[in-house]
């Protein structure tokens, strides 16, 4: 049986609908709310994310549960991050990501991406530079990080990042999901997050 994917990214006017749970698109790709009940109802989704690019202005539709601002070359990398899995050290579901949107539609997309020899100081090093990305003095609402490395996490590598990054980031009330992944990428380690501004 083939398992369908938390995440998959649609181009408009396709022929064919691959199910997914949840269903991405760009919002530069001139979609309309026709076209995306037509992509919800085909697929078979949970819910849709749109993902904003520099080269698109934000278009808002009700059937869209959330909205995740990016620059064109990492379109590919936030469908990654929402095409979570549960079978790493750290497991979240769709309902965890679903909850994140309910409390902020909208987010940014932020990822550090080091390729060199897997060692401790590079997890911290890569911690550190996501961190650095941020707004000085942003109060952040919600927020998803995905970790994900060539070889798998420690225990320790996992807890430091999540230590570092909960003393590091501002939030009143803040709801906030881990994941881990492997990559089939050689010597490779790589944080991904999206996050929501508090208003």
């Amino acid at each position: 049986m083939i398992e369908t994917p938390n995440a998959l990214l649609y181009k408009p006017n396709i022929e064919e609908y691959n199910p997914s749970v949840i269903a991405c698109f760009c919002i530069s790709d001139d979609w309309n709310e026709q076209s995306l009940l037509k992509l919800k109802e085909k697929t078979d989704a949970y819910f849709l994310v749109g993902i904003q690019t520099p080269d698109s202005e934000l278009v808002s539709f009700d059937i869209v549960e959330g909205i995740v601002e990016c620059q064109s070359e990492d379109v590919s990398q936030v469908v990654k991050l929402l095409n979570i899995s549960q079978r790493g050290l750290i497991g979240i579901d769709v309902n965890d990501i679903k909850n994140l949107f309910e409390r902020s539609r909208s987010y940014k997309f932020i990822q550090i991406h080091i390729t060199d020899e897997f060692e401790t100081d590079m997890v911290k090093t890569t911690a550190h530079e996501l961190v650095d990305q941020l707004p000085k003095g942003l109060n952040v609402e919600g927020l998803l990080v995905g970790m994900e490395s060539s070889e798998s996490l420690s225990i320790n590598h996992t807890s430091y990042i999540i230590d570092f990054l909960e003393k590091s980031i501002v939030g009143d009330e803040l709801y906030k999901y881990y994941c881990t992944s492997i990559s089939d990428e050689a010597n490779s380690f790589r944080l991904r997050m999206i996050y929501a501004e508090a208003h």
